[in-house]
């Protein structure tokens, strides 16, 4: 919301007859939080996820350490793309 106050200064001693109104605004921004919500921490959760998935893999299963290195630099890439952002 923008709000507006109007504050009127005494006149000068070089114009006496004339006074100084001076506008001031107060503009209020606010962010949307869902784009951050679905592009940042639903990514990072579920790269999570994906990395905690290697402990119910078997032991001789080979791929095991495979994938928790490949979820935690996709999520450490992610976090650098979405710093680069802001």
């Amino acid at each position: 919301p923008v709000q507006c106050e109007e504050h009127v200064y005494l006149p000068d001693e070089g114009m006496p007859d004339e006074d100084w109104p001076v506008l001031m605004y107060n503009v209020t921004i606010q962010r949307s939080w869902q784009p951050y919500a679905r592009g940042y921490l639903l990514t990072q959760i579920l790269l999570n996820v994906a990395g905690f998935l290697a402990f119910w893999l078997p032991p001789s299963c080979g791929e095991r350490i495979g994938l928790s290195i490949t979820s935690m630099l996709a999520a450490v890439a992610a976090e650098i793309v979405v710093a680069e952002k802001l």
